[in-house]
């Protein structure tokens, strides 16, 4: 199936110097928090959905800035996929293989989005390249 909710939970956002000296090294990082079987009600019945809470961080080198955005996607699937979700994840802190696809693509959309807003907010580079319009002079 898929995700069916998503919120953000927690933004932290500093830049620590207002001087860029050379190349600036720009690092993401997506991690799973953790993960936790919950109940949703909907039409009179209930259904077991994966609350995987996500923290995604990026890092302006040593000394520019950090940004960091927690929150979390709701999943709902198979109880058989669920179950088994959970119990991979129990047993060693990994998702499979289908719903980490799903997720990790999912929460790098949104978080890129809101972290290019706040890294605007804060003056620093765009965590990911933008589009560039190239003028020339064609007769």
């Amino acid at each position: 199936m898929g995700i069916i909710g998503f919120s953000f939970s927690k933004f932290d956002c500093e830049r620590k110097s207002s001087k860029i000296t050379g190349g600036i090294e720009i690092k993401h990082n997506i991690s799973i928090k953790s993960v936790e079987k919950t109940s949703l009600n909907v039409g009179g019945s209930k259904n077991d959905v994966l609350r995987v809470i996500f923290a995604f961080d990026v890092l302006y080198g040593d000394a520019l800035g950090k940004i960091a955005v927690e929150g979390d996607v709701i999943y709902a699937d198979t109880p058989e996929i669920i179950k088994d979700t959970l119990g991979q994840w129990t047993k060693n802190k990994k998702l499979n293989t289908a719903v980490s696809e799903i997720v990790f693509k999912f929460v790098y959309n949104k978080a890129t989005v809101r972290v290019l807003e706040l890294a605007d907010s804060l003056n620093l580079p765009s965590p990911i390249p933008l589009p560039k319009i190239n003028f020339s002079n064609k007769k």
